[in-house]
């Protein structure tokens, strides 16, 4: 298989956009009005560089000092790029900047022999440049450099394609993209578009991704895997209409649900009241959870596929942990699982890591080789402060745009997709 990592450079390979950082050295106008046309969507980035040019000021020998003084390239990159030639992984660079920086920053970190497509500059004798657009596309024309074009230039050569970026010019290329490594406005816009994306900070979070071999899956119960809301639902009814509260509909449930029971109930009952209220809800909860709990939508397969993979596999729930395993046996799949974590068998609840550090120690397994999937805020935070690489799911009260926010590793669209990321990202 011929594989092939198509990367941006301003902003993602470069710790500064180049563009940017030039345009305040040298610019003799008003380029930030040019820049909000651009951001705003009314003239595209070949628009934009024409009527900047016209503005920059700054001879050849001046503009390339400069540069030279303001190198700074992801400290990664390097690591990231030479792992890839090991692996027979072409890397090429396709940016919307200008092609002297790129060249510049890349003989200055030893990296002249990677390819780049980029816009081109000629610089005139005296004072400023004129630009040229060799890989804009005649049917759009709004970027310089279509990136787009050139992901299905290179799918004649390549059988996967994986894109990283950041920004505005790099959202058609995600698109045609096998796969993308996503940050910034990019990640936003992926996650909008339902484009299958990784998160990243830096180089070193892709290289371990692309060397992660997944051994295990944690997963938070509900809202994950199974449906019991209507078990909590009629557990706080219960105790809201005891002590003559108003009652509200199960679709606000949303609204009122945290962390932990103790704080989900002092939303509606005095510090007094919230230790007399908890054993009347979690004596109803337990009369009616298991007639109310049943599995989302595809998760038993998924359970029985990753099982099939050899995959370990690991329960962290605020649920106590007796009505976790009692859900997990009456549904018929407690041997599935190596670890059933919940409130009550560790010192701390989610978003305290305890619950995942202890499924790890049962499960016999580092948290590099393991990832979280969970439905909520709290989720993403405690998988990530346990080191371990976050799947958020859209399944619960949270939308993927909500989710987002936390900046998971992984937005799955549905369980399912668990399936399709157990192995090699770039297979």
């Amino acid at each position: 298989m011929k594989r092939l990592v198509l990367c941006d450079f301003d902003g993602t390979i470069s710790l500064r956009d180049m563009g940017y950082v030039l345009l305040n050295r040298f610019s003799s106008g008003d380029w930030e009005a040019i820049d909000r046309d651009f951001c705003e969507g009314k003239i595209g980035s070949k628009e934009a560089y024409s009527r900047i040019a016209k503005i920059i000021k700054g001879d050849e020998e001046s503009v390339l000092h400069f540069v030279q003084n303001h190198s700074d390239i992801d400290p990664h990159f390097v690591s990231f790029y030479h792992y890839c030639r090991e692996q027979g992984i072409d890397v090429k660079i396709v940016s919307d900047g200008l092609d002297f920086y790129i060249k510049t920053l890349l003989e200055i970190h030893h990296l002249s022999e990677i390819p780049f497509y980029a816009n081109c500059t000629r610089f005139h004798s005296g004072d400023g440049m004129e630009l040229s657009f060799p890989f804009a596309s005649e049917e759009c024309g709004l970027c310089g450099t279509c990136k787009k074009k050139l992901v299905q230039i290179h799918r004649n050569e390549y059988d996967s394609i994986l894109f990283i970026g950041n920004g505005l010019s790099d959202r058609c290329g995600a698109r045609e993209a096998d796969f993308v490594f996503a940050k910034s406005s990019l990640y936003r816009y992926c996650i909008q578009q339902d484009i299958t994306c990784h998160f990243f900070e830096n180089f070193h979070e892709i290289l371990s991704d692309l060397k992660k071999r997944i051994q295990g899956v944690i997963f938070d119960l509900d809202g994950t895997l199974i449906e019991a809301y209507e078990a909590i639902y009629l557990g706080l009814k219960e105790a809201l209409e005891h002590f003559g509260k108003e009652i509200f509909s199960f679709s606000d449930l949303r609204k009122y649900l945290k962390a932990d029971l103790e704080a989900t109930l002092s939303l509606f009952f005095s510090p007094e009241e919230v230790p007399k209220a908890v054993p009347i809800m979690r004596k109803k909860y337990e009369e009616v959870y298991l007639s109310h709990t049943y599995f989302l939508n595809g998760a038993k397969e998924v359970l029985e596929s990753l099982r099939s993979q050899g995959i370990l596999m690991g329960v962290a729930s605020n649920k106590f942990g007796r009505f976790s395993r009692g859900a997990l046996s009456h549904l018929g799949v407690s041997d599935y699982f190596k670890a059933v974590i919940g409130a009550g068998d560790v010192p701390r609840n989610k978003p305290y890591p305890d619950m995942i550090e202890a499924a790890l120690r049962e499960m016999i397994l580092p948290p590099e080789e393991v990832v979280f999937v969970g439905d909520t805020l709290t989720d993403i935070e405690t998988g990530k402060q346990a080191g371990v690489d976050v799947y958020a799911l859209p399944t619960g009260f949270y939308s993927k745009i909500e989710l987002a926010e936390k900046k998971p590793k992984r937005i799955l669209k549905s369980l399912k997709e668990l399936n399709q990321v157990v192995g090699d990202i770039l297979s």
